[in-house]
């Protein structure tokens, strides 16, 4: 009879600290949820072109670099700007790369071919610009064409497109990658003309007051706005959303006037 009450009494022990043990190891844990990440919105630049888009003091900064910071504030996602050379803009849109073109891109309709344009965000256009010796021989369009110049352009551009269709008697017709090379081929008299986009002319210009001048007729019209892949419907969709937005609530024109004091023609 000890023999077996020892027993029982080792074997309710037993129970008693497997019982706790289970309830130990047992214990229920919550997992807290993850938040979903948001996918950055990825923004393709080519930052030489100011005051629209370019670098100062390694600071990515211009028309476009305010407006997409509003924008990417405005979708919740987290902002990426993507530098690209200009003739790869496009193609990397395609790949999937970036998610839309904000550069200073015209809306064309050899463009829309492949992307998708959004409404556009400023009316503007092509201008020249001269050395200051020759401001009072080109004083319009006409005076150009009966002079025959060498004139300079920006490659892959509508400025080039433009120049080549309307002014192919030309002496010479240069092609740029850059604004600073055809700033130093007008400078030192290579060409007699620079046609580009009337925001950077005017900055241009006014960068060296004392040594050129523009013809601020315009040559065309233009309309810049936003591109984008043509399956990506929803974000376009959203995108034209919050513009039209800004442009009755006055946030477009704050945005272009801080970088176009000089430019009346918003629409």
């Amino acid at each position: 009879m000890r023999k077996l009450g020892a027993g029982i009494a080792f074997l309710v022990l037993i129970l008693f600290v497997s019982g706790g043990c289970a309830t130990t190891t047992y214990s229920p844990v919550v997992e807290t949820p993850k938040a979903p990440l948001v996918p950055p919105l990825r923004v393709g630049i080519t930052p030489n072109y100011p005051p629209i888009i370019f670098k100062l003091n390694a600071e990515i900064t211009g028309v476009e670099a305010d407006m997409a910071r509003h924008l990417a504030r405005e979708l919740g996602r987290p902002l990426e700007f993507i530098e690209l050379p200009w003739e790869e803009q496009i193609p990397a849109l395609m790949a999937g790369k970036t998610d839309i073109i904000m550069s200073g891109m015209t809306i064309t309709e050899a463009r829309k071919v492949r992307i998708s344009f959004t409404d556009h965000y400023l009316k503007s256009g092509l201008v020249a610009a001269m050395r200051a010796e020759n401001a009072s021989k080109y004083t319009s369009v006409k005076s150009i064409k009966e002079d025959f110049p060498a004139m300079g352009v920006i490659k892959g551009t509508t400025g080039e497109a433009y120049v080549r269709a309307n002014f192919d008697k030309a002496v010479r017709i240069a092609a740029f990658s850059d604004m600073s090379s055809a700033l130093y081929d007008l400078k030192t008299r290579r060409i007699d003309l620079f046609v580009h986009d009337a925001p950077a002319i005017v900055w241009l210009v006014s960068e060296n007051e004392g040594t050129l001048k523009g013809l601020w007729q315009l040559l065309n019209e233009e309309y810049l706005g936003w591109g984008m892949r043509t399956d990506d419907r929803e974000l376009l969709v959203r995108v034209n959303a919050i513009l039209n937005k800004w442009k009755n609530d006055g946030t477009l024109r704050e945005v272009l006037s801080r970088w176009l004091p000089y430019w009346k023609n918003f629409d």
